[in-house]
């Protein structure tokens, strides 16, 4: 059983880390804390420059992840002193939302997105969460078979919101994808 302290009110403590959820080797979680902010939009930044082609400025900033903190939280991957991926979640009710997952480029495609997606999915199942929630851009045509192998299905598409469409340099959709967290 893993541990995560420093988790808003809301949040519960504990995530399971199991044969499934495992971390690749040398990697440890932990909470973000606004101290964290310039090293989150590093690896935030770089993981999702592959939207520049829809979008003209980065991804986030430190108003935005500041934002965040007051809402929900940030789970951290480290390997030794190095961040390596975050993800948000939020409990919204029996609803949970994760999103904002990045991990640094070099170390995609190696487990540790799956394994902090698990850990997040985790913490929303204990603190009470029946349904995790996530929004894909439309134009990210290879994420959703990703989601749907995690277990996750479409369920709508939106608008994105005002605030991030000044960010856009052609029109784009979000597909709204959720997940049962406990069994049926």
């Amino acid at each position: 059983m893993g541990r995560i302290s420093g988790c808003g009110p809301s949040f519960t403590q504990e995530y399971a880390v199991t044969q499934s959820t495992s971390l690749p080797e040398g990697i440890t979680l932990r909470p973000a804390t606004e101290a964290d902010i310039p090293e989150m939009m590093e690896v935030i930044n770089s993981a999702f420059e592959e939207e520049a082609f829809f979008v003209n400025r980065p991804r986030t900033y430190p108003a935005q992840l500041t934002n965040h903190f007051r809402s929900g939280n940030f789970l951290l991957a480290h390997n030794g002193a190095r961040l390596l991926a975050s993800v948000y979640s939020e409990v919204r009710g029996e609803r949970g939302y994760i999103g904002m997952l990045a991990v640094r480029p070099g170390h995609q495609r190696s487990g540790l997105g799956r394994a902090m997606m698990l850990a997040a999915e985790g913490a929303l199942r204990s603190a009470g969460c029946r349904i995790a929630e996530i929004a894909v851009v439309n134009l990210r045509t290879a994420l959703p078979p990703i989601y749907r192998k995690l277990g996750y299905h479409e369920n709508g598409i939106e608008e994105m919101p005002e605030e991030l469409r000044v960010k856009l340099t052609m029109p784009v959709e979000l597909i709204k994808m959720e997940k049962p967290l406990v069994s049926r």
